[in-house]
């Protein structure tokens, strides 16, 4: 694509748009970029001409329209957009066009940032130029932008992709795509659970001739949705494969042994020696906030795993410690549907007590009374510090919240943080 002297409008000020907006520069077009909030964080985007507050029609003088993955379909600007034919795709799509080197796509609703991280390593172990980006944090046209300015001979793409960025991603090329899995998550962001499924599901649609799909036989939704004998199932038991004991690896819970097993299928297509994996797998440690071992207070373990935002990931969490009772801290902003009690019924043996906290703690504790103790302090201080009273020896203390963090904080990072600093305290 040459975009030399070409108008392009970027919706969104935030990491991807800025981003975009610098490799598209670099590239010879000429930015604009909107943001409908007056506060913007980075200053990066004053590079460039812009407005903030708002999305005028402004907008619409452009032969393209680069949207950030946080903004709706729904707002009036990419109405009158569809309206003028104006092109419209993610900041994803929009990198892609200037690189030739493999591109690894991964998506699920959970276990995606796991996942990337590992193959990753694996590839860097194995003395590739890998760079991953995406949904993890990093943007894709930052990598790319590197790509071309620095030379790689060994270029590979890592990406992990949400939702939000394959909605408008259809001309993307994977050499590699792979689902983990699919549960009910963003809801207030779709119409109903299947515009969810098929917005996922697009990801097939990526694929380059080879068709190489790994997806998760283990998950209901994809078994019911893949088309049979077309793709590579994978499940928890692939793990199998590689010759060192399961307990020397850190990354706990079957939720990321089917993590591993579906980054094995992933770097198979690659011919990597298995030395290199193994290596891999032995130094990983679980990233921040997902499992995360804080510290151990009068014998009791005390884990952080503030990303747990919805009920499957959650109920990953509790299933991650074996023979141990568990007191865990449950609470924020719950997604529509939420149904606590079915959830985490099959647990029940396993969970001492439940902490319930936030704007949501109520009914959660109303939804849980009936059959576990539990209790509600609106307060996330209060309904850890509670918690810890429940502690003895030998307990572990989870705070595996199954919502958003919305409520009292900035992100599931803050609530983490905060977490860990109650504890560290404490010590």
């Amino acid at each position: 694509m040459d975009i030399k002297g070409k108008k392009i409008s970027i919706l969104g000020a935030g990491k991807s748009g800025l981003s975009a907006a610098k490799l598209a520069s670099f590239l010879g077009a000429d930015i604009f970029i909107s943001d409908s909030s007056d506060k913007v964080e980075c200053e990066d985007y004053k590079n460039f001409e812009n407005e903030l507050g708002e999305h005028s029609n402004r907008v619409l003088d452009s032969d393209l329209i680069i949207k950030s993955p946080g903004i709706p379909n729904s707002i009036e600007i990419i109405k009158k957009a569809k309206e003028s034919n104006i092109k419209i795709i993610s900041e994803i799509e929009f990198a892609g066009f200037f690189t030739q080197s493999p591109i690894i796509g991964i998506t699920g609703s959970n276990g995606k940032t796991t996942t990337v991280e590992l193959v990753n390593k694996i590839f860097l172990e194995a003395g590739y130029d890998s760079l991953l980006g995406g949904n993890v944090g990093i943007p894709f046209s930052d990598n790319v932008l590197k790509e071309i300015k620095i030379g790689m001979n060994r270029a590979i793409h890592v990406l992990e992709l949400s939702s939000f960025q394959l909605e408008h991603t259809k001309e993307l090329s994977l050499e590699v795509g792979c689902i983990l899995n699919i549960s009910k998550d963003h809801l207030d962001r779709y119409d109903n659970f299947e515009d969810y499924i098929q917005t996922k599901l697009k990801i097939i649609k990526l694929l380059d001739e080879s068709n190489y799909l790994i997806y998760n036989k283990e998950d209901k939704v994809l078994r019911e949705k893949i088309p049979k004998n077309k793709f590579i199932p994978f499940k928890a038991a692939d793990c199998s494969s590689i010759r060192i004991d399961l307990d020397q690896i850190s990354l706990k819970g079957l939720h990321n042994i089917s993590n591993i097993s579906a980054a094995l299928g992933i770097v198979k297509k690659y011919s990597i020696d298995i030395n290199h994996i193994e290596n891999t797998l032995k130094k990983i440690k679980p990233l921040e906030h997902r499992l995360e071992y804080v510290d151990t207070i009068n014998g009791v373990a005390v884990y952080n795993d503030s990303k747990a935002t919805n009920i499957e990931s959650m109920v990953a969490g509790i299933k991650a410690f074996n023979k141990k009772m568990i007191i865990i801290i449950i609470g924020g902003l719950a997604k529509k549907e939420s149904d606590f009690l079915n959830a985490i019924r099959e647990t029940k043996a396993k969970i001492k007590f439940i902490s319930c906290y936030g704007e949501s703690g109520d009914y959660i504790y109303d939804n849980l009374k009936s059959e576990f103790s539990c209790e509600y302090n609106n307060k996330f201080s209060d309904a850890v510090n509670k918690a810890l009273v429940q502690c003895e020896k030998k307990d572990i203390l989870l705070l595996s919240p199954g919502c958003a963090s919305y409520d009292q904080f900035s992100s599931y990072t803050d609530r983490g943080n905060n977490f860990k600093k109650i504890i560290v305290g404490l010590t």
